[in-house]
């Protein structure tokens, strides 16, 4: 009877020390999270199974490469109004998850990129005349990821790229082609409108 019930006992420990494991499955990372005693721990658990007591936790963390998109209304150097999107990749430094988590939160991208990425853009586009921008996209993009990477450094996040798309142009500058020669023409209509008179006080006279 004494056997038995130490059978049973181990294999009820067993099974609870099975029912207490967490996996870390690839692309994620995982930090124990002890409540009553230290709280967070900096220990970055990699893929693969991880025993935990009971009252212990495994926290997991998406390390993998995301894509956020923006929609932007920027003011060019001219002062007219564009409207783009634009494309962030960017995940958090795996290495540096604990810190992350810390500091930060894991939804890291609202709380902290977010603005970042707004500011890079109205900040680089702004320099540049409206009617250049499409042209001059690719380079824009490259600027505003250097301004990116720079404004998140020590912020534990990594940018992999960025790319500027779906660039829409204020309708002004269609229509002001044709604004030019309207001009041009009633100030050559005025300088006109003398000599006309010249000529015709001339012919009143003979």
């Amino acid at each position: 009877m004494r056997h038995l019930t130490k059978a049973i006992l181990l294999a009820a420990v067993v099974l609870a020390l099975q029912g207490c494991s967490t996996t870390v499955e690839p692309g994620q990372r995982g930090l124990r999270w002890y409540p009553l005693t230290e709280g967070l721990a900096p220990e970055i658990l990699k893929s693969g199974s991880y025993l935990r007591a009971p009252w212990n936790q495994i926290n997991l963390y998406n390390v993998r490469w995301r894509r956020y998109t923006e929609t932007v209304d920027v003011l060019s150097s001219d002062n007219l109004p564009v409207t783009l999107k634009a494309v962030v990749v960017m995940r958090p430094i795996p290495e540096e998850l604990y810190f992350l988590v810390k500091e930060i939160g894991p939804d890291f991208y609202p709380h902290a990129a977010k603005r970042e990425v707004l500011t890079a853009v109205r900040s680089v586009v702004s320099r540049y005349p409206m009617a250049t921008i499409l042209e001059h996209s690719s380079e824009i993009s490259g600027e505003v990821e250097i301004v990116v990477v720079e404004r998140l450094k020590g912020r534990h996040i990594q940018v992999g790229s960025v790319a500027m798309g779906d660039i829409e142009l204020a309708k002004i500058l269609v229509g002001s082609g044709t604004r030019k020669p309207a001009k041009e023409q009633e100030m050559e209509q005025r300088q006109l409108e003398p000599m006309s008179l010249s000529r015709e006080d001339l012919r009143a006279r003979r």
